[in-house]
């Protein structure tokens, strides 16, 4: 019998994402989908899952507080927490509230498959914490906007001030290759002035500034 899942993440494409890796092993049954947090006692009461899988950077409520509403349930359901960071504090305070996981958003769908069947049987898991907040930043910065790593390198490029051709030539790619890909950021982010693109791109440059120190 397959186990009745609910993936609650506030990222449409992650949310989706992770929910067809779900349906796809054969093993798990996602019965609900929320990109709410705040919905998330209610339909876990109602559905009663056997396993809760929850992103931890949230709007109106984060992971923690979507565990702590949980316990007050007695579900007797597993609860995994599913992002791209935590730190030793987090982490202490996640296996301080019951948590039986947390697995990192970066994980391969076969690991991702082997550790919800292992916390499934009783164990506990928690991934190592990777040590580089600032590049686990600038990766959930650009899944958060959809974007891939050849447009951040292109942007990112463009905030030191290269033009087309510079870039193109710094990245091997042909100048028509780096002016699509500037043309799908925005179609993307649909900038509706110089100002939010500018603004957008000093968002990039904080990343990566706090990265090199």
């Amino acid at each position: 019998m397959k186990t009745k899942t609910v993936v609650i993440d506030d990222h449409l494409l992650v949310n989706d994402g992770l929910s067809l890796i779900l349906q796809e092993s054969g093993y798990f049954e996602v019965i609900e989908q929320l990109y709410d947090s705040r919905y998330a006692i209610f339909t876990c009461y109602m559905l009663r899952p056997q396993l809760i899988l929850i992103d931890y950077n949230m709007p109106y409520l984060n992971g923690l507080d979507v565990v702590k509403q949980l316990k007050t349930l007695n579900l007797n359901a597993k609860i995994v927490i599913v992002s791209m960071y935590a730190d030793k504090r987090e982490m202490a305070l996640f296996k301080e509230e019951g948590v039986d996981a947390f697995i990192s958003k970066t994980t391969p769908a076969f690991k991702l498959i082997n550790t919800l069947k292992s916390v499934m049987q009783g164990e506990k898991i928690f991934e190592n914490i990777i040590k580089n907040k600032a590049v686990l930043e600038k990766d959930a910065f650009a899944l958060k906007h959809e974007l891939t790593k050849r447009e951040m390198e292109i942007l990112i490029l463009v905030k030191q001030g290269h033009g087309t051709e510079a870039i193109a030539e710094m990245l091997k790619l042909s100048f028509y290759t780096v002016e699509t890909h500037r043309k799908n950021v925005n179609q993307k982010m649909k900038f509706k002035s110089k100002k939010e693109f500018y603004d957008f791109l000093d968002e990039i440059d904080e990343i990566k500034n706090s990265e090199e120190i």
